[in-house]
């Protein structure tokens, strides 16, 4: 699987890279394993029992809503990300020991990878799910 990661910094310039990985598990299905699963299905189905077709494009229509939702709620993290840029930023980090520290800094970029979004955060790369609390710099220093 090739990973295209695009990160913005605050002057607006975008860089990108490709990292190519392998995933042995997932725990969601895509329109190829809903096409596989489906191709499997037909050729071991009894043709004295046939499944009505409709069944099946009802199916597919759910899965590509489904898709297109989830397509809408990455663009939203990623609108909501970039909104983000030149202010402060509060986080929640956990340590490898289980301490868990509330640290705040000035967002630097984002980075989108793999279909997450991710802050750089005075350098640190920070998940936006960790994020907790956004202000402009000019209302943290009062």
């Amino acid at each position: 699987m090739s990973t295209v990661t695009t990160a913005i910094n605050s002057s607006g310039t975008a860089a990108s890279s490709t990292t190519t990985t392998t995933s042995s598990s997932s725990n969601t299905l895509d329109y190829s394993d809903f096409i596989t699963l489906l191709t499997t299905e037909l050729k071991y189905q009894d043709p004295t029992e046939s499944v009505d077709s409709s069944e099946y494009i009802s199916q597919m229509a759910q899965l590509s809503t489904l898709s297109q939702l989830n397509t809408i709620g990455n663009s939203i993290n990623n609108v909501q990300a970039l909104n983000m840029i030149g202010k402060t930023a509060t986080y929640e980090y956990t340590d490898s020991s289980g301490n868990t520290s509330t640290i705040s800094g000035t967002v630097d970029s984002v980075i989108n990878s793999s279909g997450s979004t991710y802050l750089s955060i005075d350098g640190n790369t920070v998940s936006l799910d960790d994020v907790v609390k956004v202000q402009d710099t000019s209302s943290s220093s009062s």
